[in-house]
């Protein structure tokens, strides 16, 4: 009761909830495109203005063996200016479904907003950005007050096709993929059962292609009040790469995936990383799964990588707002002037008339 008398307040006390950033596909490719290169200067009003923002990362599945999962990321942060004390870290526990995670997910996201008046910038990758989305969505009313955007990095929204092909539904193994491959893909699918049997038949189940879909229709339909405050702060980053880039067990997923399911970051496939109908598509990266939030050895990508998607988060975030100048001062509207004839051409116009 008390955390709902909270959120109305801050409703009545902002009026309606501020505008969200507007975030064209071309801009954030072109600035992760630069930033990977080392060619990016962000202007010192948008660092500035970014580093007012709170920043959450969330962390996908598995996440409790990933000692580096987010550490670029974060540093990256700090480096622009961004204060330790305003960059957070939520772990959704692997043992459990999103459905599982939601009232510690909620509480972790309660806690951190009460911690100062910074709006939010969430900043979610594979199964934590189904985490993130399905809080967003069915806390609206939170979202409206205290988060400016939402970044959900390769999210499998539409399922994993790993996951169906860890539980032995996926296609099966055809003369489609070459024998070299489906070699591989054999032994790569005994370790994938066995870290499945490890994680939870019944956590993999609920990340398989069939049972993400029917989970979303249902929160989107429960919440679909939620769409109006929640799309416009919603933005995609998907992902695809080659699988010979990838190491050897997602190097066979990869394989398999992009036969029979089709192209993809070697764990989701390209299709399944949105909400259809839903929030906006601003990348598409040629990036491995691991690469974006993760470092050696769980990634072969360069750390310019993991500094890009940063660099070009802080340049959608910190623009400044509609009307507003770079220095981030309101553009004063200027008034038509009305067209007055030049007074030297008016006296000559004059003369000319006297003489005749």
């Amino acid at each position: 009761m008390l955390g709902e008398l909270t959120v109305l307040m801050g409703l009545l006390a902002m009026g309606e909830a501020g505008p969200s950033p507007a975030i064209r596909a071309g801009e954030f490719e072109g600035w992760f495109g630069s930033a990977r290169r080392g060619e990016l200067e962000i202007p010192d009003p948008v660092t500035r203005k970014a580093a007012g923002f709170r920043y959450v990362f969330v962390g996908g599945f598995r996440n409790e063996r990933m000692p580096g999962y987010f550490a670029q990321n974060k540093a990256e942060l700090r480096s622009l200016g961004v204060p330790r004390s305003l960059i957070h870290v939520i772990n959704p526990r692997s043992d459990r479904t999103s459905s599982e995670n939601a009232e510690e997910v909620r509480s972790r996201f309660q806690a951190i907003a009460a911690e100062g008046p910074e709006k939010l910038v969430v900043i979610a990758h594979s199964r934590g950005a189904c985490d993130a989305l399905a809080f967003a969505i069915g806390n609206a009313s939170f979202v409206a007050v205290h988060v400016e955007a939402l970044f959900l990095i390769q999210g499998p929204f539409g399922g994993s096709g790993a996951a169906d092909f860890a539980l032995g539904r996926g296609p099966a193994v055809d003369r489609r993929l070459p024998w070299r491959h489906r070699f591989l893909v054999h032994l790569a699918g005994r370790v994938v059962r066995a870290r499945a049997r490890v994680a939870g038949l019944g956590v993999v189940e609920s990340m398989t292609r069939e049972a993400s879909r029917t989970f979303w229709a249902r929160v989107v339909a429960e919440h679909a009040e939620a769409v109006a405050t929640v799309g416009p702060r919603t933005f995609f980053v998907r992902s695809e790469v080659e699988p010979s880039r990838l190491r050897f067990v997602r190097r066979a997923i990869a394989c398999y995936l992009k036969v029979y399911v089709g192209p993809g970051d070697g764990v989701v496939a390209l299709a399944d990383q949105i909400l259809p109908d839903f929030g906006t598509v601003v990348a598409t990266l040629e990036a491995g799964h691991a690469d974006l939030t993760q470092r050696w050895p769980a990634s072969r990508a360069p750390r310019a990588t993991r500094r890009a998607l940063i660099r070009s988060i802080l340049m959608a975030v910190g623009q400044p707002e509609p009307g507003a100048s770079p220095s981030g001062l309101a553009v004063p509207e200027r008034r038509p002037r009305r067209w007055r004839p030049h007074r030297r051409a008016s006296a000559e116009a004059t003369a000319s008339t006297t003489v005749r």
